[in-house]
Parts: C-alpha cells; structure tokens; sequence
C-alpha cells in the first residue's frame, strides 16, 4: 500500500539556512581530549565470554510476540510521480511497518534497493525490498533479537549484509547471497550503540562498533582471504556510534563524537600509510553522532552542533582538513543529519524540531542557497540513499513506527 503525507508550505520558514545563536557554541578548534584515544586499553569485556548470551538456533528462531502492524492513518491525497532523479519535496510513500529506530536502506546497483528495521514490538528485523518499480508484498521477518537499527551495505550485485547489536550485546550478522539467505551468525564483541559498515569492493565488508568503555572496534571480513578476521581495536573514546566510510579499495575511515563532546576521525589508508592512522581531533561541539561520505580522495562530514545547526568540514587527499562550515538549520536535539553523494554531488538531509525533512545539494562546487522544505512527519534521523545509477531517495520512521521513504 502507498500512501503521501499532507505538508504545508507555511512550515518552510521553520529552518533558514542562517547560522544559529544560542547559549550552546560550536567550537570549531581541535581540544585537548583523554589521553589515550591513540593507545588500546585492555580489551575489557569486548572479548571476554560472559553468561547469557544468546545462542545462534535462539537468534535464528526467537520467540514470537504477536502485535499489531503500525502504519499511517488515512489516505491522503495522491501525488502525481515527479520525473527527476532527486528525492522531489512532498513526495513521500507510506511504507507502514512498525519501526523502533531508524530504518537502514541499501542497494547494490540497478533497480533493486532493500529496506531494513528494528520491530519495535518483537525486536526481529524486518526487511523490504523494491525491483522493476514494484515494492515485495508486505514486510519479511527475518528473526533475530535486535537491541539497534540494523546497518546494512552491499559488496556485489545480488549480495547484502545486516548487522545489528542483539539484545544480548554481541554483533550479529546475517549475508543474502545469490539469492538466498543465510542464518544470522555471532560474530562477538559486546556492543553500546548500533553498529555502522562500508565495502571498498567484491571481496570486502567491514563493521565498526564501539563498545561499553568507549573503545572502537573493527572486524573485516575478506572474501579472497579466507572469510573473517579477528576483532581489530582501534582505541578511542567514543560517545556514540561510529560511521564508517571509503572512497574506494585499501581506504576507510571512521568518524564519532568523542566522549569530549568534539569529532573525531582515524583513516586506514592501504596506499600512502599501509594500514591505520591515528585518531585526530577535528574539534567541533556536537549534539549526535556525525554524517559522512567519501569519492575520489575526498571526505565530508556532517554534525547536528550544540547550537542546534548543522555543521560540515571537507578533507582533499592533496590538502587535508579544511574548516567548519555554519551550514545553518534547526536540527531536532540528538537527531543526527545524514548524507550521500553520488556523480561529484552531495545531498545532505536533515530532521528538524517540527519532524520535518529538509535538504541541501552541493552542485558544481557550491551548496544551494538556502534548505528547502521536503515534508514527512519524521521522529528519526534520516537515512539517504542513492541507488539506480544516481537517484536518491531519502527514509525515517514516522512517530507511528511506520517506514517513510522521499523519492
């Protein structure tokens, strides 16, 4: 069933591209933060084996709770279906579903894009997929006992991964493969937020976690090289969930909100260093974990600051960091921004404090003026991505649960 939301114009002067003033500053200079971010303190309860984890058959088959499926009210008026390729203001479907978090939308190339979330009755994760211009009927369960939204990336065509932190603090993963699922399988580690992952190609996932003492963990899993390796930590003092990204084969990066309250970055650069970095300082003052994307040596992440607008610094390979950027906005407290570029193109999204959707598009090495209103009635952070050769479709769950996707 597809269903669009009644906006109103009157709500666009909400969020002005202006920069925000209030009693909480944004701090752009790099601070003095704890003094290990570079050095791994003792693994902790990461590895150890603790009492009552959840077993593989439990993950796989967990007890069913019967509950209602949440979703929109009424059937507003239709939208007659724009022709760009851009996420198009107004334009929302009503996926309905029964959301907890965030849903994590992927797609590996073409026509196909899959939808994922964390139920908020049953905890199992459902997922959705659309192909041909046609959505599969209804949402499929596939089990599991989920205490985050699932992250979810793509290596190949025909090929997804989901990870999720299980209510029994371990990072869980389940592959689709050929066409067939396989079973949710524990890959271990004892988990604080939802986990974030990228692939820089065929053979490569990897997924970054940080765990209870603040310390952010990495594990890799290599097609060519015999499938996954050991749990790899990378220190630091985190405060929140990590987001990883690359620009392509032997890079990623990672970027969080540090315990400090500042953002921080660490690289793995196969081709100029042979492996990690370490963690640097890129100051800031942020209110939710930060937004990233990355292309052709490139970098650009996004923050919701304490004063409440939305923040961007830029890394070149040839340059380095650049400065903050005052990009404006009225983000709802905690409520992180996301991005996606695609063609040279970026398009950040943003959640503001009315649970509207807005955007900006960085076009020809300049941003556009001002943030232009989308709509939606959004309680989550939103999730863009840009699928089918460059269109961008943007998801959050409504304050019903239900799954709400822009195109």
């Amino acid at each position: 069933m597809r269903t669009h939301l009644i906006v109103f114009a009157a709500f666009s002067s909400l969020v002005i591209s202006a920069p925000q003033r209030n009693n909480h500053p944004f701090l752009p200079e790099p601070r003095a933060g704890p003094p290990d971010w570079n050095t791994p303190r003792d693994h902790g309860e990461f590895l150890a084996k603790r009492l009552n984890l959840h077993t593989e058959s439990y993950f796989n088959n967990p007890p069913v709770k019967r509950s209602p499926v949440a979703g929109g009210s009424g059937q507003p008026p239709s939208v007659t279906p724009s022709l760009t390729r851009r996420a198009t203001a107004n334009q929302w479907e009503n996926l309905e579903g029964n959301a907890m978090w965030h849903p994590s939308p992927v797609s590996w190339g073409g026509s196909r894009m899959d939808v994922y979330y964390a139920d908020k009755n049953n905890r199992t994760c459902k997922h959705r997929s659309r192909d041909g211009g046609k959505w599969s009927s209804g949402w499929e369960d596939l089990g599991g006992s989920l205490d985050s939204a699932p992250a979810a990336c793509s290596r190949k065509p025909d090929n997804m991964h989901v990870f999720c932190k299980g209510t029994d603090g371990q990072c869980w993963h389940r592959s689709y493969d050929g066409g067939r699922w396989g079973g949710w399988q524990s890959i271990g580690g004892s988990m604080k937020h939802y986990p974030s992952t990228c692939s820089w190609g065929r053979d490569h996932v990897g997924v970054w976690v940080s765990a209870p003492d603040g310390q952010c963990w990495h594990r890799r899993y290599d097609e060519a090289h015999g499938g996954w390796y050991s749990w790899e930590n990378l220190g630091g003092s985190l405060d929140g969930p990590p987001k990883a990204v690359t620009w392509g084969a032997g890079h990623a990066s990672v970027f969080c909100k540090g315990q400090d309250g500042q953002a921080w970055h660490r690289k793995y650069d196969r081709e100029s260093s042979g492996g990690w970095g370490e963690w640097e300082s890129l100051g800031g003052s942020l209110d939710a974990e930060p937004a990233a994307c990355a292309w052709d040596g490139r970098m650009d992440v996004f923050v919701r600051g304490t004063d409440g607008a939305c923040w961007h610094k830029t890394y070149k390979r040839q340059t380095g960091w650049g400065g903050w950027e005052n990009m404006g906005g009225k983000l709802k407290p905690g409520r992180a921004p996301d991005v996606v570029a695609y063609r040279g193109k970026m398009e950040v999204y943003i959640t503001s404090d009315d649970n509207a959707v807005y955007r900006r598009v960085w076009e020809n090495d300049k941003w556009t003026a001002a943030w232009e209103y989308m709509g939606g009635d959004v309680d989550t952070k939103p999730n863009a991505l840009a699928w089918d050769d460059g269109k961008v479709d943007v998801y959050g769950a409504g304050r019903d649960g239900s799954c709400r996707r822009c195109y």
